[in-house]
């Protein structure tokens, strides 16, 4: 602003002043559309989160079933015997953070609303599938191969012979179905 004696003259800007200028630089974090646009900001990925709960779940309930496993091989390899104490120290705190969040996780998933709440969801979903992969008993796994049908056996067997022509040197034919476990 300019006086007519050609000096500027300055006022002092006012709230109202502020926010419109705010608004004019950057929209998505004017006053008025502040919540709103916070909201579109934080994209939903349910499906995401499923598969991180899946993966992270999978992870931390095979370690937490496996220690014996884990110790025998600290055992044979070749790191020192006082190195074996830290592995597990950092396994039982890798249980212990995992089990925070997930608590974390389930208060969101009870308190919270909109993207939290859903993407939250996810991720629980994704650790209840792990849940059941890990404890579904082979003979489970077994029969339901079994109920399959003719068509879907032959889909199978076609999917087994072009893998075997990609991969020649491979032999299909003893594999054999095991859980995590080792049972």
């Amino acid at each position: 602003m300019t006086t007519g004696t050609g000096r500027a003259a300055f006022r002092k800007m006012t709230r109202d002043d502020f926010d419109a200028r705010l608004g004019r630089m950057n929209a998505d974090q004017s006053r008025g559309a502040g919540s709103k646009a916070r909201r579109n900001a934080d994209r939903e990925h349910p499906f995401l989160y499923l598969l991180a709960g899946f993966g992270s779940a999978y992870l931390v309930m095979t370690v937490a079933r496996n220690r014996e496993a884990i110790e025998a091989s600290l055992r044979q390899g070749s790191l020192p015997a006082q190195y074996g104490d830290w592995v597990l120290g950092g396994t039982a705190a890798l249980l212990a953070v995992s089990a925070v969040m997930l608590g974390l996780h389930v208060f969101r998933l009870v308190l919270r609303r909109g993207t939290d709440r859903r993407n939250s969801g996810g991720l629980l979903a994704g650790v209840i599938a792990a849940g059941a992969l890990i404890h579904t008993p082979p003979s489970v796994v077994d029969a339901a191969y079994g109920m399959l049908d003719g068509n879907s056996r032959d889909l199978i067997v076609a999917a087994t012979s072009s893998v075997q022509d990609n991969f020649p040197g491979i032999d299909f034919s003893t594999a054999a179905f095991t859980s995590s476990n080792g049972r």
